[in-house]
C-alpha cells in the first residue's frame, strides 16, 4: 500500500520534481505496441484513454525527443527535465486511427518500427496469427505438435494459457523449425492462415505516409522472424529487405531499427554488424532500463509500457 501512494505521488507536479534527482542519467525510451478502442480486443495493448493520460502526463512533465536528437542527447549534460523517446512495434494500423491523432494533438514525436512485409500484403505477424488460430478455434482441446502434451481450450484462459505456451516455444527454435510446427499446429487447430486475418491489421504504406514529419519510420525486419534464429544470408537478405522497402516507399533510408523480441539472445554481434552495413545508426532491444551514456547504441534498451496506474508509469519513465 505505501508504494502504491509513493507511485501516486510520484505522479504528480510536486512529487515528479521532488523524484527526479533519482532517476538514472540516461534517456527513457517508451516502447508501445496496440493502442486499442476495446479493452476486449484479441489482441493486447494500452487502451486509447490511458494512452492520452501517458502522453498528456509526458508533455507537462519530461522533455521529449525525436530519434535524431538521441546520440546528442546522451552526450550533453543530463541534468533537469528527464529525455524520453517514444516508439511503437510492428506497424499495426491502430497507431494511425488510434494513437497517431494524440501525438499530433500533444506535437510528440514518435519513431515506429516496421515488419514491412505485412504492409506490402495486409497480412499478420507469425505471433499474431498463432494467438488469433488458438483464441479462435472451435477445438476444445489441442494436442502440441511438439511435445504431444494435450491442452485444453474450453474457456478464455485455457486459450490465453496456450497462446503464451506455443508462441513461448516457437520463439526459442530456429525459424525454419518454427515455420514448420506452427504450420502442423494450424492443422491440428482446423484452422488456415488464411481464417486468422479478418479486418485489416497493418499500416498501409499511404498511412505511413500521412503520418510524416511528425513521426520516424525505422526497420523491424521484413517478415519478423528472432534474427538470432537465422543463418547469417537469410538475416541479412531480412533486414536488407526492410530497409530497401521503407527507402522505396518514403524516400529516404531508414537509420533506426528495432529487434524483433529484443531480449538479450535475440540478436548477436552479427547481427549489429549486419544492421551498421546496411546503414542502420540505432538499434532497439526490448531489455528493460533507461539507456545511459557509454553503453551500445546496437542494443538499447527500452521499457515496456503495461503501466496499470499513472503512479506506475511515472516510476517507469524514472528507472525504478
Amino acid at each position: 500500500m505505501l508504494k502504491k501512494l509513493l507511485k501516486a505521488a510520484m505522479a504528480s507536479q510536486v512529487g515528479w520534481k521532488l523524484a527526479q534527482p533519482l532517476r538514472p542519467n540516461g534517456i527513457t525510451v517508451l516502447m508501445y505496441h496496440r493502442v486499442n478502442r476495446t479493452r476486449d480486443a484479441e489482441m493486447p495493448g494500452i487502451g486509447v484513454d490511458q494512452f492520452l493520460e501517458q502522453m498528456t502526463w509526458l508533455r507537462a512533465r519530461c522533455r521529449i525527443i525525436a530519434p535524431e536528437e538521441f546520440t546528442a542527447t546522451l552526450r550533453q549534460d543530463r541534468s533537469g527535465t528527464p529525455a524520453v523517446l517514444v516508439t511503437f512495434d510492428d506497424g499495426y494500423r491502430d497507431f494511425f486511427d488510434n494513437a497517431y491523432p494524440i501525438l499530433a494533438e500533444l506535437d510528440i514525436p514518435s519513431l515506429v518500427f516496421l515488419a514491412t512485409r505485412f504492409m506490402d500484403d495486409g497480412g499478420l505477424i507469425w505471433t499474431d496469427a498463432v494467438a488469433t488460430a488458438v483464441l479462435r478455434t472451435r477445438r476444445a482441446d489441442v494436442v502440441l505438435p511438439w511435445n504431444n502434451q494435450r491442452h485444453g481450450l474450453a474457456d478464455k484462459a485455457e486459450r490465453n494459457a496456450c497462446r503464451r505456451m506455443c508462441t513461448q516455444f516457437l520463439k526459442g527454435i530456429p525459424d525454419p523449425e518454427r515455420v514448420a510446427w506452427q504450420s502442423e499446429l494450424f492443422r491440428l487447430l482446423d484452422i488456415v492462415p488464411e481464417d486468422v486475418i479478418g479486418d485489416r491489421q497493418m499500416l498501409t504504406w499511404d498511412e505511413i505516409r500521412a503520418t510524416r514529419p511528425l513521426t520516424r519510420y525505422g526497420g523491424h525486419t521484413h517478415s519478423h522472424p528472432i534474427l538470432s534464429q537465422l543463418d547469417r544470408a537469410t538475416a541479412e537478405q531480412e533486414i536488407r529487405t526492410c530497409r530497401d522497402r521503407i527507402t522505396t516507399e518514403l524516400g529516404d533510408p531508414p537509420r533506426y531499427f528495432a529487434y524483433p523480441n529484443g531480449r538479450a539472445q535475440d540478436f548477436t554481434d552479427e547481427t549489429k554488424a549486419v544492421l551498421q552495413n546496411h546503414g542502420f545508426e540505432l538499434s532497439f532491444s526490448t531489455i528493460e532500463g533507461i539507456h545511459q551514456s557509454g553503453t551500445d547504441l546496437y542494443a538499447i534498451r527500452r521499457q515496456p509500457t503495461g503501466c496499470s496506474t499513472l503512479g506506475d508509469f511515472a516510476s517507469l519513465v524514472l528507472g525504478r
